[in-house]
């Protein structure tokens, strides 16, 4: 009567998330010391308030990529200015050896 599936296995594909459960993530992200069902309160009442979900996960995204470059560009420049001081040291003591 039925029919065995000798080493066949279905596979689920996984689903995107919805934007629930990201927005839902990013709050919790952004209160790690909250319990989840705290956090789901949180964003519940933020959504009831009229909180754009795709909107503030974008904000927080972009934000973040901001942070991000803004650090990158700061380091470069701290090195780029180190790597000047050294440089402009060496020729002071080289000047300076030239003069004896």
């Amino acid at each position: 009567m039925y029919k065995r599936m000798a080493g066949k296995k279905k596979t689920k594909t996984k689903r995107p998330l919805s934007d629930w459960n990201k927005f839902v993530m990013k709050v919790k992200a952004n209160n790690p010391e909250k319990k989840f069902g705290d956090v789901l309160k949180l964003a519940g009442k933020m959504k009831r308030q009229g909180v754009q979900m795709a909107d503030y996960i974008n904000n927080k995204t972009m934000k973040a990529a901001k942070k991000i470059r803004n650090s990158a560009t700061a380091v470069v420049k701290k090195v780029s200015k180190t790597g000047k001081k050294m440089a402009k040291k060496g020729k002071r003591k080289s000047k300076t050896s030239k003069k004896r």
